[in-house]
């Protein structure tokens, strides 16, 4: 045994020089012991000192990002509505390929060199701006606001030269436009993006009644998929669907669960299999979404945004005693309504529904209206922002996120930003 324990000890030993680097080490300070020197430092010390570096660093970053936020926001209070097309002279939007059929007249093409900061080819006498594919960039609404945020240059040159450690500047439209600075090419994101928001608490509600089948169903179930994707880790979701009776899509998803890609996932993959049948009952479906959010063991915070989306192709009944018995008068949950496909039925007891709980009523007649339908619950959730006035212009630090220009993240990044500008 003690001879078996001695070649174990010189094998571990040799084991740990080879992975430490010790005699290597050794060698190295021999060689250069001359140009270094033993200094004794206090731990406190130490800590202080980078704890000032980093709170400088942070500062200038808000600095900056309180510049651009005060900017903005007079520059669009200035700014007159055209609705002529003819004030549009040259914008440089980053084309992707040549064959892009999105580039118009108004794109400008700009030089661009390598620069190791950013590890990307730049241009710093330009920013450059982004569009969504499904977004036209001849709408009125879009020219309007390239016009208004094109006068961010200024701010973002300014800002560069004030704190040279200012890496991407951006501002993220909620009409999908990203202006960011400096300008490069766009590179096309090629997985899903995760987004930053305050933390939401969701229960998507499918009424799958015999009523909804053919192109209503396939649109009911394509909004959910696009509802899902514009939520991330630090969201919670749940999805249900009903008829005379509610139940969960995922039935091992017993309560909220976190909105990660692989949850997601399972959810957009039972909501395509969801069939259509039975008849049409409010009252089990609110009952079932109320329960689930108000369910201490469900919620993951009580202080988050909780709101139910009901998607269904309209019906009669309000099913106001069970906004009275879980809801009112406090209206701690906000109800969004979505009236799916294309009918004659009687959508005021849909919008009621959304008015009486803080909520906004949104109609999806085709494929082509789902992106902004399900997206325009943001603009709703960023109106108290508006009457929050300077209290809610406040810097929220984000998680890291890889150092790449993604239309996703940056239009959602900045979109609370944004509320309080296209809503005034």
């Amino acid at each position: 045994m003690i001879h078996w324990a001695g070649r174990i000890e010189k094998e571990l030993e040799k084991v740990l020089q080879h992975v430490t680097g010790t005699q290597q080490m050794r060698l190295i300070y021999n060689e250069k012991k001359s140009q270094f020197e033993i200094k004794r430092n206090n731990p406190k010390d130490l800590v202080e000192r980078v704890a000032r570096d980093i709170s400088k660093l942070l500062n200038s970053k808000r600095k900056a990002l309180e510049k651009l936020a005060r900017e903005a926001e007079q520059l669009q209070k200035e700014h007159v509505w055209q609705d002529d097309s003819s004030f549009l002279t040259f914008f440089p939007f980053p084309r992707q390929t040549a064959e892009n059929p999105l580039d118009i007249s108004s794109s400008l093409e700009l030089e661009f060199m390598d620069d190791p900061n950013f590890k990307n080819k730049v241009n710093y006498s330009s920013s450059a701006v982004q569009i969504p594919t499904d977004i036209y960039k001849g709408s009125p609404v879009i020219l309007n606001e390239l016009n208004w945020t094109q006068a961010l240059e200024r701010v973002f040159i300014e800002n560069r030269r004030e704190d040279s450690s200012l890496r991407w500047q951006v501002f993220g439209s909620a009409t999908g436009v990203t202006r960011y600075y400096p300008a490069t090419p766009w590179r096309a994101p090629n997985k899903i993006d995760l987004y930053d928001t305050p933390l939401y608490a969701l229960l998507l509600l499918c009424c799958r009644s015999g009523s909804v089948s053919g192109l209503t169903l396939k649109l009911m179930k394509t909004s959910v998929v696009e509802m899902l994707d514009t939520l991330s880790d630090d969201d919670y979701v749940n999805v249900a669907r009903f008829n005379e009776k509610a139940d969960a899509v995922v039935p091992c998803f017993r309560t909220l669960v976190q909105a990660n890609v692989r949850n997601k996932k399972i959810f957009k993959e039972a909501v395509m299999h969801m069939q259509a049948k039975g008849t049409t009952d409010y009252k089990s479906g609110f009952t079932f979404a109320f329960e689930q959010l108000l369910n201490e063991s469900s919620a993951p915070r009580a202080n988050c945004n909780k709101m139910i989306m009901m998607f269904t192709d309209g019906g009669e009944d309000r099913a106001q005693e069970i906004f009275e018995k879980y809801n009112w008068p406090n209206k701690t949950v906000r109800v969004f309504t979505f009236s799916v496909g294309q009918h004659n039925y009687d959508v005021t007891p849909l919008q009621w529904i959304a008015c009486a709980n803080r909520g906004y009523y949104f109609e999806i007649p085709s494929i082509g209206a789902i992106r902004i339908n399900t997206q325009e619950y943001l603009d709703v959730l960023g109106r108290p922002m508006v009457l929050a006035g300077p209290r809610a212009k406040q810097v929220q630090w984000t998680n890291v996120y890889q150092d790449a220009l993604v239309r996703g993240a940056l239009q959602r990044k900045n979109i609370l930003f944004d509320q309080h500008l296209v809503n005034m």
